[in-house]
């Protein structure tokens, strides 16, 4: 029976590690509500952080009442919708205070010389896809320098923290309104910036025929590997010494030691992965930076460490030792650790429509 529980647990463990990485879909229903009040309601409905950047900007932070009426949509629809009923703008380049790319999603009060959206926008769950751009160019002497170019910008909601993105260049294809194809340039794949602010990737063609005014239908897909939501380990008892090991989903914690130093208690830890589909490869681990970890007593009082070494890397599993100094006795707290539990890899489509060519 115990055993059953357990499988029955995992199922479920599992199941809900897939569905975190789904793109969230929302109703939203307001008349006359201040903008601050719709941002709220949208970050809860979807677990996204919305920052309001018009101070940093100086932007005056007028509050504006808007209705909107959207059901069913995704996260990214209905925040168009409510940014647009405000004549605001999503702002992609904000940083936080490390300038490192901002964990959330900036908006600012557009520019009324700025269009809403710069061209053609499609949402395929958690992602968001707008053509911002085209450039078109005709070389008398070198004739293979001809061509288009098509600038797409990529948006993902926040939660999904993407660990790795390429798009997949033999996927891409370009028709004109007669149906007749644009003719791709390049192949393979080419990785996209996920550690940089107004992600871009650029789909070059060959130039059309003369008749040919406009790109009807532009579409490709990206592939993507996901963390899960992340779960949170807790572990009790920390003097005693003896290992202790954690389950959920595909993810297996192992508090390995627990030593006191001349001034610090330094906690060992190992986390294997069923399977981590490359999320642990060296240039891929910044990830792990946002494991959050700390000691927490009775209180709900936190204590965070002063230093974190890897101890171990591999294909499957990675390991880490914390150094604590915490106030109290070590028999106080517990140790809180948090990571996905699983890592998926998505094929994420996209496909715009009429785009005029210059």
């Amino acid at each position: 029976a115990n055993r059953r529980l357990t499988r029955i647990r995992r199922q479920l463990e599992e199941r809900k590690a897939r569905e975190s990485v789904e793109g969230r879909r929302v109703s939203l229903q307001a008349l006359a509500q201040p903008l601050s009040t719709l941002i709220a309601q949208l970050e809860s409905l979807s677990g996204n952080r919305i920052v309001d950047y018009r101070a940093l900007r100086r932007q005056p932070q007028t509050e504006i009442p808007i209705s909107v009426d959207v059901k069913n949509v995704t996260f990214w629809e209905a925040l168009d919708r409510v940014l647009g009923e405000a004549h605001m703008e999503i702002y992609p380049y904000a940083i936080d205070t490390g300038r490192r790319p901002l964990q959330g999603i900036a908006f600012i009060a557009r520019d009324p010389t700025r269009r809403l959206s710069a061209g053609p926008i499609d949402y395929e769950g958690g992602f968001r896809f707008e053509a911002i751009r085209i450039r078109a160019e005709r070389d008398y002497r070198n004739v293979d320098a001809n061509g288009l170019a098509v600038h797409v910008q990529t948006l993902w909601e926040p939660r999904l923290n993407p660990i790795h993105l390429v798009l997949l260049r033999n996927t891409v294809t370009a028709v004109d309104k007669k149906g007749r194809l644009f003719i791709r340039k390049g192949n393979g794949e080419s990785e996209i910036a996920i550690d940089r602010t107004a992600p871009v990737f650029i789909l070059p063609f060959g130039l059309s025929s003369d008749e040919s005014q406009w790109i009807q239908t532009l579409s490709g897909e990206l592939q993507c590997l996901l963390p899960s939501e992340r779960e949170t380990f807790h572990f009790e008892n920390l003097s005693e010494g003896g290992v202790q090991r954690l389950q959920k989903a595909r993810a297996v914690v192992t508090l390995q030691s627990v030593h006191a130093g001349k001034e610090e208690w330094v906690i060992a830890i190992s986390v294997r992965f069923e399977d981590a589909e490359k999320a642990l490869e060296s240039h891929r681990t910044g990830w792990m930076q946002r494991n959050a970890v700390y000691l927490e007593d009775a209180t709900g009082a936190r204590v965070a460490p002063l230093q974190i070494e890897q101890t171990a890397e591999g294909k499957n599993v990675f390991g880490f030792a914390f150094h604590f100094k915490p106030p109290k006795k070590i028999d106080d707290y517990a140790l809180i650790y948090t990571i996905p539990t699983t890592f998926i890899t998505r094929r994420i489509p996209f496909r715009l429509e009429g785009l005029k060519l210059p």
